[in-house]
Order: structure tokens, then C-alpha cells, then sequence
């Protein structure tokens, strides 16, 4: 129950005091006892002499002063009120006078604390909990600590954000009746989300500076390469002796598809490859955010699902070739993974290609490796899903190579089905095709891939 200023009556009538035109009820029963016992037989007064010095026993911790004021006012002991009288204050019971004596100065406390100060004020309330709570206003009765429980309510309810003492915080929530826990429990909760997603922030932007630290070694490596050749342009007796040693970036292939040149790693990468032996070239889509080096571990298409290119710990994961594919005999169907993160790093960018607009300006996609240069035109775009074991579906994740013509019509068919465009691929089989795949939302194990043919 809330109390307010300017409503004595109703606050008198709660607590059961009387009114100004009502009796005392303290000196009312008081005499009532008092003519009570003068009508007692002696021997009914001996026994409760003797219950009386039992009862005695039990009074030994409370103030002498205050029994004896009580006592003369009243002309009655404690043990005499014992004996059989209750007193009532509201909806509470009391054995003793000493104890209803108690519960009037509770109310009268209370009384003055409404009267004077206005509880519903967060701050003000704040002030009476921290008093009460350190003993600087003293209650003797359940009605005092109910009115400290009102007051925790208050607390609880309106002021939880001003409090600065844990403790003082928990009590109030005790108090309240666990009121305040369940906002305990979604503020840690919001803070833990809060670390979670800084966390997250502050790994994304290290990354981001690995990759800028990576894409500017790579520019720097690029142009000392290009200097190199105008160099041996300019010096035609060192053309022949560097021939086979120079970079190469286009690389012959004889009918099997085998190079027929040395493979010579292009100088721009060779820092890169020095830091990470998985490394295998550089994928790039121009003036998009797609600028990453590629990386391909033996027999492993998981590693590099949460580790970044220098081996560490990272959810966003690297861009990487399937291991089934190479770069030194290049297979029928190139195969690049990348996640869809949230926050457009790796292929996260990759579902703009759902935009026929933005198809037609971002047709190229480069992926150089090691030993050359290659460029690619996206020939469709595709949304299918991861199949299960037990189900029937083409599976365009694990074509790799044609064994046959079957194998090979199979997989356009699928891919022409699939096409956001709806249009049949213009592919042939004797095409190098590159696909780019991230993970897609639109179904359960949904997947988005781009699939490019070779240009260049």
C-alpha cells in the first residue's frame, strides 16, 4: 500500500489508530485490565505469581528504563500483560502491551516520515532505505519492517539506477521480492552482448588491418615486379638468360592440360607465401570489397572456416580454394569458399549479385595465383541448398571435374535451373569455370554461388 501526503483518516484507518473524537485505546484497555485483576481471587493471583516469574525470565534483554516507564504509566508489569491480553493495530496482533506500545511508535515514526517527506521521490526514498538499512531510523515492530519493505518497493521499482552500492542493490531486490533480479539478470545479459559484439568490432577491425597490411605488401611487392620487367625490357642481352626464371603470367598448357613452362612464383607473392605455405593467389572483384588472398590446406576444407591467414583464431574465417582443386593443372571447376559475414568482410558482399544491376557492373572477377594472372565473367547466379546424405540432388559443390559427358551435362543442367536469371549457362566443357560459394539464408543450409568462366 502507498501512502501519500494528506490522507491521515485513510492512514488511520489502515493502521487501526483512533481518531480524534475515538477513546485512547492504550489507557481504555489499560483500566479495563486494571479492574479485571482487582476482582482475581488470591489464589488465582498466586498462580499467576508463580507463571509470572517464569514468564519474568524472559524479559531479561529488554530495556529496564523502558519497562519502567511502561510500568508507571500503566501500573502493570510485562508479565502481567502475558497473561492473556492482545492488542491490535491494523491487521496485526500483539501478545503484549510492550509489543503494541512498540507498534505505536512504529506508526508514528511512519506517520512523521509521510508527513514530512515525499517517499515517491526515487532520491528521497533512497535516502529513508540507506537510514533504516544503517540503523539511523530504528523499528521495533512488523509493521516497521513492513514499511521497510514498502520503501524497498519504492527503491526497487524507481531508483534501481541511482543506487551506487552493490550491497545496498541486492538487499533492495531481496526486499522487493526479487523484483529486481529479473533486471539484474537482462542488465548482465545486455553487457554481456554488449563485450560479445565489442569483442566481435575489435576482431573484425584486426583483421581488417591484417588484410590492409596484406593487400599494401602485395601492391608494393606488384609495383617492384613491374619496375623488374621494364628494367629487362630496356636490357635485351639479359632477356634470354632470364627466361626461364622470370615471372610468368601466362602459362602454357599442352592437350593433357599440364603446363608446359616452368612454374615460377611471381616475386609479389613470394613474402605472402613465405608467411603462410597455404597460400595459393589473390582473388579480387573490382570496386567491390572482395580483395583477398586465397589459401588452400591439403585434404582440409574446414580450417580455414574460423582461422585467419596467419593461423589464428578468427570467426570470420578466410577466403579458401577446395583442396580438390590445383592451380598448377587447373581442374574444370574452381571452387573458392568464403562466409557470409554480417559485416560485408569475406564474401558478405557476395548476395549484391541477386541485383541484376549490380551483375552488370561487376561481370569480372580476378583470381591470380601464384603463377599467373586469370580473369573471369560471371555467367550465372545460383541459390541451392547443402543436401543430406539420404537425399537425391545434384550436389554442385563436389563438381570439381567432368568424369563424362553425362557428368558434365548434369551439372549445366542443374546450374541453368538454378539460375536467379533463369536463363540456360553459355558454358561448354572445354571452359575453366571458377565458383565462388557462401553460405545464404533463404532456405535451411541455404547456398549462394557465383559461377564465372575464364576470359583471360
Amino acid at each position: 500500500m502507498l501512502f501519500r501526503k494528506n490522507d491521515e483518516s485513510e492512514f488511520n484507518e489502515f493502521w487501526g489508530l483512533p481518531g480524534e473524537d475515538d477513546e485512547e485505546v492504550d489507557e481504555g484497555r489499560v483500566n479495563e485490565r486494571t479492574e479485571a485483576n482487582a476482582d482475581q481471587e488470591p489464589k488465582e493471583i498466586k498462580e499467576n505469581t508463580v507463571k509470572t516469574e517464569k514468564k519474568n525470565k524472559k524479559t531479561k534483554g529488554l530495556s529496564d528504563d523502558i519497562a519502567k516507564a511502561i510500568t508507571e504509566k500503566t501500573g502493570r508489569t510485562e508479565a502481567d500483560d502475558e497473561i492473556s491480553h492482545r492488542y491490535t493495530i491494523g491487521g496485526y496482533t500483539f501478545q503484549t502491551y510492550y509489543e503494541y506500545r512498540n507498534a505505536e511508535d512504529d506508526v508514528r515514526r511512519i506517520e512523521v516520515l509521510r508527513q514530512e517527506l515525499d517517499l515517491q521521490d526515487p532520491e528521497v526514498a533512497i535516502r529513508v532505505y540507506n537510514m533504516i538499512r544503517e540503523g539511523q531510523i530504528v523499528f521495533k515492530s512488523p509493521i516497521g519492517e513492513e514499511f521497510f519493505s514498502h520503501v524497498a518497493d519504492i527503491v526497487a521499482d524507481k531508483s534501481v539506477d541511482l543506487l551506487e552500492d552493490k550491497a545496498v542493490v541486492d538487499e533492495a531486490e531481496g526486499a522487493a521480492k526479487g523484483q529486481k533480479r529479473l533486471a539484474s539478470l537482462i542488465l548482465v545479459l545486455a553487457i554481456s552482448a554488449f563485450i560479445y559484439f565489442a569483442y566481435s568490432e575489435i576482431s573484425d577491425i584486426r583483421q581488417t588491418r591484417k588484410l590492409s597490411q596484406l593487400r599494401s605488401e602485395t601492391s608494393v611487392s606488384t609495383d617492384t615486379a613491374k619496375e623488374d620487367k621494364a628494367e629487362e625490357k630496356e636490357e635485351p642481352s639479359s632477356v634470354g638468360s632470364n627466361k626461364d626464371t622470370a615471372d610468368t603470367n601466362a602459362m602454357q598448357y599442352d592437350s593433357a592440360g599440364n603446363p608446359v613452362n616452368s612454374l615460377t612464383i611471381r616475386q609479389e607473392y613470394t613474402d605472402l607465401l613465405s608467411q603462410n605455405h597455404d597460400f595459393v593467389g589473390w582473388l579480387k572483384i573490382p570496386d567491390t570489397e572482395i580483395d583477398y588472398p586465397v589459401v588452400s590446406r591439403v585434404n582440409d576444407n574446414d580450417f580455414y572456416l574460423n582461422h585467419a591467414f596467419d593461423g589464428s583464431d578468427d570467426k570470420n574465417g578466410t577466403i579458401f580454394m577446395d583442396y580438390r582443386a590445383s592451380i598448377t593443372t587447373p581442374t574444370c571447376n574452381t571452387i573458392i569458399y568464403g562466409h557470409d559475414m554480417k559485416s560485408g568482410m569475406m564474401f558478405g558482399t557476395l548476395s549484391n549479385y541477386l541485383d541484376e544491376s549490380y551483375l552488370s557492373d561487376h561481370k569480372v572477377i580476378e583470381f591470380n595465383t601464384l603463377y599467373e594472372d586469370r580473369a573471369y565473367e560471371v555467367v550465372a547466379v545460383g541459390l541451392s541448398q547443402v543436401q543430406d546424405n539420404s537425399e537425391d540432388g545434384f550436389r554442385y559443390y563436389n563438381f570439381i571435374n567432368a568424369g563424362s559427358k553425362a557428368d558434365w551435362d548434369a551439372f549445366h543442367d542443374f546450374v541453368s535451373s538454378v539460375n536467379v536469371y533463369g536463363e540456360t549457362v553459355d558454358i561448354e566443357p572445354t571452359d575453366q569455370l571458377l565458383t565462388l560459394s557462401t553460405c545464404n539464408s533463404y532456405l535451411a543450409d541455404g547456398r549462394l554461388f557465383v559461377l564465372a568462366k575464364r576470359i583471360d
